[in-house]
């Protein structure tokens, strides 16, 4: 609970609030500088945001409260019907949020059939993603349901902001440990890996320490001690506290995830300090339970340093100083999310700038997402962007509009280039000389190109 409390509707809270405040102002047209041909300053530049018509988003099951919510959320607030599609693993909820979705609109005098819900198998999910009547499309999953998405998309030629999941990683520089300790660090790391059972596209999957390796054992020994110490189960009707609840995927996950601990353990350097095997709830036998596992020593080329886990696994890496840190880190297939910690900022925009992710969170985990930044990956893990300013433009047409400042400057066609030409010659040197007023380096060239411009305009 406490997990859904700030994972589904913190983030949710914080969206609707943000676009209450910011949005109008945001889709309010924009003034644009204009031409920077001296000629042409009688001009207005704007660009106007109007609703595109029918928005879609093909949601993922992670998070079915807010993955729902803010494509609606965006959609409504830009003038768009909106159509989500929710996996068929939350459908039953998904249905009951739909309903106060609905319930909200009625009660604002908005037609609730603004807002619609599909749910139907993966085989039939064509039917959105290939919909003509659709005018953009959002998609959150995983990188093989995204080529079907897209190639399907094609056919209708819309736009799709495709995001698909990460591999984050958290550089933790030797400043940072020796100023800060690891106790603060190690509670941040904890929270961004097993969040949510570690069911999150920007969770911590990888910790990457750097310089002095005696830093690196205290942190993997403090996170040992506080894993030790997790409490599984359902706090639905459990008496006891818990820390980490069930997954949402079962059975094959886990032969995936213990094949991949297995493959490394083999190799004999690795060392699995905690976990590492599904769990079987005595009280819940049929949930899906995976142990809260710690990895330390990782070959950073193995499957599972390089597979997005999405699930309670936490890596940790020793690099030898800050370069090796960012080459670890930036040695991954995806681009979502990352972090840097360092009690030197210029050091840390540094890094920043060489940090090959779409999102990074400089002394902290995640919070660009709460923050109302554009959302999106690079890489594997996607492209395209929603949430923030962006997000909210790119569910409209972005309509580019000039007019004239005044009505008593206009545009209009100098004889010399009327048709039907009557000198090509003369017309030549009206459009060289044209050019040559409002674009050449030279003062004394532009002066003498508004003189030929007057004599041949007619």
């Amino acid at each position: 609970m406490i997990d859904a409390s700030m994972g589904e509707i913190m983030v949710t809270l914080e969206k609707i609030n943000w676009i209450l405040k910011h949005g109008d102002s945001i889709l309010e047209p924009s003034k644009r500088p204009g031409p920077a041909n001296m000629l042409m300053k009688y001009k207005n530049a704007q660009v106007w945001y109007e609703p595109l018509g029918v928005v879609g988003a093909v949601v993922s099951w992670n998070y079915p409260f807010h993955n729902l919510m803010g494509p609606i959320i965006a959609g409504v607030f830009s003038g768009n019907g909106v159509v989500i599609k929710c996996s068929e693993r939350v459908r039953w909820s998904s249905e009951f949020f739909m309903s106060v979705v609905k319930g909200a609109l009625k009660i604002c005098d908005i037609d609730e059939d603004l807002v619609q819900l599909v749910c139907c198998w993966g085989k039939d999910a064509d039917a959105v993603s290939g919909n003509p009547r659709l005018d953009h499309l959002t998609f959150i999953g995983s990188r093989p349901v995204a080529k079907k998405v897209v190639k399907k998309a094609s056919d209708i030629l819309i736009p799709v902001v495709v995001e698909l999941g990460g591999k984050d990683a958290v550089i933790i520089c030797d400043d940072y440990m020796k100023q800060k300790g690891v106790d603060s660090i190690a509670s941040t790391l904890l929270r961004g890996a097993f969040q949510s059972a570690g069911q999150n596209c920007i969770g911590i999957e990888r910790v990457i320490v750097c310089g002095d390796r005696n830093n690196y054992e205290l942190l993997l020994t403090r996170l040992k001690e506080k894993i030790d110490m997790f409490h599984l189960g359902s706090d639905i009707d459990q008496g006891e506290e818990i820390d980490m609840g069930a997954m949402i995927m079962g059975g094959a996950k886990f032969d995936e995830l213990e094949g991949w601990i297995s493959d490394v353990e083999a190799q004999g350097k690795v060392r699995v300090l905690c976990g590492g095997k599904r769990y079987v709830h005595p009280n819940y036998p049929q949930g899906h339970y995976f142990q809260p596992t710690l990895i330390a020593d990782l070959d950073p080329n193995s499957a599972i340093a390089q597979n997005e886990v999405f699930g309670p696994i936490l890596s940790v890496f020793y690099a030898a100083d800050d370069e090796q840190g960012l080459e670890i880190a930036n040695n991954s297939e995806f681009g979502l999310g990352g972090a840097i910690f360092t009690t030197n900022m210029k050091k840390g925009f540094e890094m920043t700038r060489s940090f090959r992710t779409g999102n990074v969170a400089i002394n902290d985990f995640a919070t660009f997402y709460v923050c109302q930044l554009p959302f999106g990956g690079i890489k594997g893990s996607g492209y395209g962007k929603f949430g923030g300013e962006e997000g909210l433009r790119g569910l409209c047409n972005e309509k580019s509009v000039c007019f004239d400042k005044s009505q008593f400057i206009s545009t209009s066609i100098p004889g010399v280039i009327d048709y039907p030409i009557k000198s090509g010659k003369r017309a030549w040197t009206f459009v060289s000389s044209m050019n040559k007023a409002a674009y050449d380096y030279s003062l004394f060239e532009r002066v003498k190109g508004i003189y030929n411009l007057a004599k041949n305009a007619n």
